[in-house]
């Protein structure tokens, strides 16, 4: 089944759990330069859409937003679908507000007055306010 994955070996090594994203993002590959979907990120790397097959060990510039240009590594690739891992991690700050700012989800969060996506998980339910008598 994955006979037609280049570097297939990877594609279960995660350091860190993957986020969800359908963002528009430009990228620059070799001497071209266009808009990919950025389908899913970890501190480590990225899954983008968009560009034909790349060969592992090729350099791609992930331009994410409010972010200084990322230089990423490619390790894996099918199709118009590559997997990306970065010369440096983000930070864990920089990445929590990514998730927090284009994440899929991130609007109806922001919407239900959640700004985290956990934070249903952590908060404390809800104690009804206690009546007195009159």
């Amino acid at each position: 089944m994955f006979d037609e994955f280049e570097g297939v070996e990877n594609i279960n090594h995660r350091r860190t759990r993957r986020v969800g994203f359908e963002l528009p993002v430009r990228c620059k590959h070799g001497l071209t330069r266009s808009t990919v979907m950025l389908k899913d990120m970890t501190t480590h790397g990225a899954r983008i859409e968009g560009i034909p097959r790349q060969r592992i060990g090729d350099t791609v510039i992930l331009f994410l937003p409010e972010l200084a240009p990322k230089l990423a590594f490619v390790v894996w690739s099918k199709d118009k679908t590559s997997g990306l891992e970065f010369e440096l991690p983000l930070h864990e700050n920089v990445f929590a507000n990514l998730v927090a700012d284009f994440a899929i989800g991130h609007l109806q969060r922001l919407e239900m007055g959640r700004p985290e996506a956990d934070a249903e998980v952590r908060a404390k339910p809800e104690v009804p306010p206690a009546r007195h008598a009159a």
